[in-house]
């Protein structure tokens, strides 16, 4: 899967919000680390921040970092802005 991103500004660099359906593969998986996984150039500490401020949901719902994806569920990843400094 690649990450959709347009410019908003020179310097800045927006994804697009996503919406990623779980299947039995990634099912068991972390979010966490489901996360670090499909968000590649994001840092870790930017998906942290973004699971603690309840932008990431599975099923429409808030969830902590250590929810632990089933099958069916369906994750919404919140658009995330880089600067062209974080992406590079």
């Amino acid at each position: 899967m690649s990450i959709e991103c347009y410019n908003v500004e020179m310097n800045e660099i927006r994804t697009k919000v996503q919406l990623v359906d779980i299947d039995d593969d990634m099912a068991g998986q972390r979010i966490d680390n489901f996360l670090r996984n499909q968000l590649k150039t994001i840092p870790k500490s930017m998906v942290y921040r973004i699971l603690r401020k309840g932008e990431v949901r599975v099923n429409k719902k808030r969830i902590k970092a250590d929810y632990k994806l089933k099958d069916g569920d369906t994750v919404r990843i919140p658009p995330v802005t880089l600067t062209v400094d974080e992406a590079a």
